[in-house]
């Protein structure tokens, strides 16, 4: 029986195209809050673009239906670039705009303020800029935090309970070998005695008349 909302294989039925659109939102929305902090701190944080890439791969993933398409992930990669990218843009134009320049002038002479965006960036903010698309890609692909995953469990002897059916195990040189394996348990016998014959029953006694 087919559930609604699911497709042939489990997966939840996403569109694409509401994935894309829904990372966009998060990468401009991001971008604006980017610039706001800097205009308000008089400072960059390049902290922000870890934060907006993950929130773009996240609403990437879910707005995908929680399915795994390599092509979204890449998508949401460069829509943490570009919201990165954006950000630092409105940043310095925000800061420009508290210095008292007119936004007409700023709008007017953008040239100028693109001649100056890679020093305002720096390298340490391209290097975030990177951190941002690999969080974006792995919470597009609903891949966990780094040192978040699950640990394996560790491979256990095949047989009814733990430890029985393994195999045997090699010898540890220097170690003394051990008593042999019990193979199966049987009725206890005694011992076979050697050198002696067995002693004649007694007669029984005869009873005084």
């Amino acid at each position: 029986m087919a559930v609604s909302g699911m497709g042939p294989q489990g997966q939840r039925q996403g569109s694409p195209g509401m994935a894309v659109l829904a990372g966009f939102g998060v990468a401009v929305a991001g971008s604006v809050v980017w610039g706001l902090v800097a205009y308000a701190t008089k400072y960059q944080f390049s902290l922000l673009a870890v934060v907006l890439g993950f929130a773009v791969g996240a609403a990437v993933f879910r707005a995908g239906g929680h399915n795994r398409n390599t092509r979204l992930a890449l998508a949401s990669a460069a829509l943490a670039v570009f919201g990165c990218a954006l950000g630092s843009l409105l940043a310095e134009m925000m800061t420009l705009r508290g210095h008292g320049v007119p936004l007409g002038l700023i709008m007017s002479h953008l040239d100028v303020v693109l001649q100056a965006y890679p020093s305002a960036v720096g390298g340490l903010g391209l290097f975030f800029w990177v951190i941002a698309a690999l969080y974006g890609y792995r919470n597009a692909l609903g891949m966990p935090a780094w040192g978040r995953g699950r640990r394996r469990p560790a491979p256990q002897a095949s047989g009814p309970y733990p430890g029985f059916g393994a195999g045997p195990q090699p010898p540890v040189a220097g170690a003394e070998p051990g008593p042999p394996p019990v193979t199966g348990f049987g009725p206890a016998q005694p011992p076979p005695v050697t050198g002696f014959d067995p002693a004649p029953p007694a007669a029984p006694e005869t009873p005084a008349p």
